[in-house]
């Protein structure tokens, strides 16, 4: 686990403000205001992910679905799995339960919440990710 993950900075980059946008603003939020707490969101989920969600994820991967690393993956990703499982409730529970989000919408909607970043992250924002790692600073998962 290293401080500077350059695929989980642009990964909680899209998703802390997708995710509000999909979630928070038609729930209520007012458009602004989910811009406004855009750059609170972000590092707390970089932080979510890089230091507890990715490794925990991988973890679980391995030991629950016998996932090897470097493994070809299609439709079904078990790291994104356990990833967007922790990530879409530790997220909405620090942000949307402190600020009003009733308890009883919050666990009802957490698996709606869990599947579209689940489908978010493996099939658009990950590989998305690892382009601009890249492009912007020229990582390579292979040289890491």
């Amino acid at each position: 686990m290293k401080i500077w993950n350059p695929v989980a900075f642009f990964i909680s980059l899209i998703m802390s403000l997708v995710m509000a946008l999909i979630f928070a603003v038609p729930t209520g939020m007012p458009l602004w205001l989910c811009v406004a707490l855009w750059p609170i969101r972000w590092p707390v989920a970089y932080f979510f992910a890089n230091f507890i969600c990715n490794p925990l994820g991988f973890k679980l991967a391995v030991k629950v679905f016998n996932f090897q690393p470097g493994q070809k993956t299609g439709i079904w990703n078990p790291v994104p799995f356990f990833i967007s499982l922790q990530m879409s409730f530790i997220i909405p529970l620090i942000f949307g339960v402190t600020t009003n989000l009733p308890i009883d919408q919050f666990l009802l909607m957490w698996p709606i919440r869990w599947f579209v970043a689940y489908c978010l992250i493996n099939f658009i924002v990950r590989p998305l990710a690892f382009k601009l790692a890249f492009k912007v600073f020229g990582f390579s998962p292979e040289n890491a």
